[in-house]
């Protein structure tokens, strides 16, 4: 690599683009991003930043628009280089929240749809690797799917993505589980390796030799044809009815089954639940109650019960189409603004709540298990991480080396927080309000057909929200998600921290406590 002369580097920071086109600007902006990261000129990338701040207060086309959002985040890149923030095991970052956020709003621009498939496929190949070096794996393999549906084979949306589910292997419990995600990370390298992969760049000897590298490794650990002949990911409990059956298609769909399975996609062997804490150790005389099992696992047990139950009721609402006999004579008044009100669209609310509330269980989860001595009223999946009153980040977590409890940090940062101001994605923002709306205010849903005619948003007169019943659907299966990658991340956090214990232990006789499943006859309401 040559790196561009400082002079010459300087003379392109001085440059104005006032009387440039938007599309001269933007490949001045380029430009100085690339020489800037080249040369970790540190000046070079804020002053990108800040002509991006000044073309984007022009009158722009949508494509230009989307455009400056993944500059923006190129250019936070940048920054993160220079300061070396991708190396280090920080769990803050501005640099990075920066780029993510920006990557974000690209990806979700209304211009994004218009822009060229490469670009696209480059702004969310940029945004998985992001969420996947923070830790977010589970969520970055979505994303890094959804370039692949753009074009099919793109390297570098395949490489790193076999990389991920590499690092998702390393997380899991379950041999066989363990073994399926190997394998579709080495077939997913190869992919990246293929005759017809396309590289957007011709400078990819780098990329090639690391996915190489990344696949020979892996395929040594795997005997990828053995495994290629048990996964048998067509086989699964497809359901006893049309209706279970219809359920468990859309559960696969949306990748809500708790099952590391069902983020390879919609296969039937996914069609299952079967999510569950690492064996735990714990002294003898630790708990007055030695002689049943850790609290947590009973709480673990609770959580995921309300997730699947939630994720029904999110289901049925959205499927339901006759009038149920509940809401027979129901004397209602018909406000001129396309209401919505039934049992569905209250099962649909209800799982948004249920969801949404799962997370901030989950926070008191990680309080209880890593000993932080939060008070219990105030614990939140947003605050849970730092010192209280403060937006600081608790000492004990800065520098933890533990992969999926950071991804779990960083989940969190989607969540729009009135204090803090921050979030890392810009179709989150609304999630916090609505749960506040549901939870305390009013939120008003119309019918989704009518959106172009209703006014969306917080009421001019401060009552309430309004909100079309589409979006509100399409929130809570987002909240949903949000929901099982963070049951997800807490179980592989805690399991990283478990091994961490035995490992610590000197050599002695360790007891064990059998831990049975419960049968499904079981779970029925008790007739007494």
């Amino acid at each position: 690599m040559t790196h561009p002369d400082f002079n010459q580097l300087k003379k392109l920071c001085e440059r104005s683009i006032a009387k440039m086109s938007a599309a001269e600007a933007l490949e001045h902006i380029g430009q100085l991003i690339d020489d800037a990261t080249d040369a970790s000129f540190e000046r070079g990338a804020k002053r990108a930043l800040y002509l991006l701040d000044e073309l984007a207060d022009r009158e722009l086309i949508a494509t230009d628009g989307a455009l400056i959002e993944y500059f923006r985040a190129n250019a936070w890149a940048a920054l993160s280089l220079i300061a070396n923030v991708r190396q280090s095991w920080s769990w803050e970052s501005k640099e990075r929240q920066a780029e993510l956020l920006a990557l974000s709003r690209a990806a979700n621009h209304v211009g994004f749809a218009s822009l060229d498939k490469v670009r696209r496929c480059q702004i969310l190949t940029n945004q998985a690797n992001l969420l996947n070096m923070v830790g977010r794996t589970i969520d970055a393999i979505a994303v890094w799917d959804a370039a692949l549906q753009i074009i099919p084979n793109f390297a570098k949306a395949w490489g790193n993505r076999g990389c991920g589910l590499k690092s998702y292997v390393g997380m899991l419990m379950d041999d066989r589980e363990r073994a399926i995600l190997a394998l579709h990370a080495v077939d997913s390298l190869h992919l990246a390796l293929g005759r017809d992969s396309f590289f957007e760049s011709v400078d990819s000897q780098g990329a090639t030799a690391y996915f190489a590298d990344q696949a020979m490794t892996l395929g040594r650990a795997v005997d990828v044809d053995a495994v290629r002949a048990i996964q048998c990911l067509d086989q699964g409990n497809e359901g006893r009815s049309k209706s279970e059956r219809a359920y468990r298609r859309w559960c696969l769909k949306h990748r809500l089954f708790l099952s590391p399975l069902n983020d390879l996609g919609p296969h039937l062997a996914a069609s299952t639940d079967d999510l569950m804490l690492p064996p735990l150790i714990e002294r003898i005389g630790d708990r007055s109650d030695g002689h049943l099992p850790p609290p947590i696992v009973g709480f673990f047990s609770q959580m995921k019960q309300e997730y699947v139950s939630a994720r029904f009721m999110l289901f049925d609402g959205l499927s339901s189409t006759r009038v149920h006999f509940s809401d027979r004579n129901v004397a209602l008044t018909d406000t001129l603004d396309y209401p919505l009100y039934s049992l569905a669209s209250e099962r649909v609310r209800t799982a948004f709540r249920v969801a949404y509330s799962l997370l901030d269980k989950v926070a008191f989860l990680v309080d209880r298990y890593w000993k932080l001595g939060k008070t219990q009223d105030k614990i939140s999946f947003k605050n849970v991480w730092m010192v209280e009153g403060k937006a600081r980040l608790l000492p004990q977590f800065d520098q933890l080396d533990n992969l999926p409890l950071r991804g779990l940090y960083w989940l969190s940062k989607e969540l729009f927080d009135e204090q803090l101001k921050q979030t890392t994605a810009a179709d989150a923002r609304e999630l916090h309000v609505i749960r506040n709306a549901l939870e305390h205010t009013y939120l008003r849903v119309s019918e989704g057909w009518a959106k172009p005619f209703m006014i969306t948003g917080e009421s001019s007169s401060g009552f309430g929200i309004s909100i079309g019943s589409d979006e509100l659907e399409a929130k809570t299966i987002r909240v949903m998600q949000m929901a099982r990658s963070a049951l997800f991340y807490v179980s592989m956090a805690i399991g990283v921290e478990e091994r961490r214990k035995r490992l610590a232990m000197p050599p002695q006789l360790i007891g064990s406590m059998p831990i049975f499943g419960l049968n499904d006859r079981r779970k029925r309401r008790d007739p007494n």
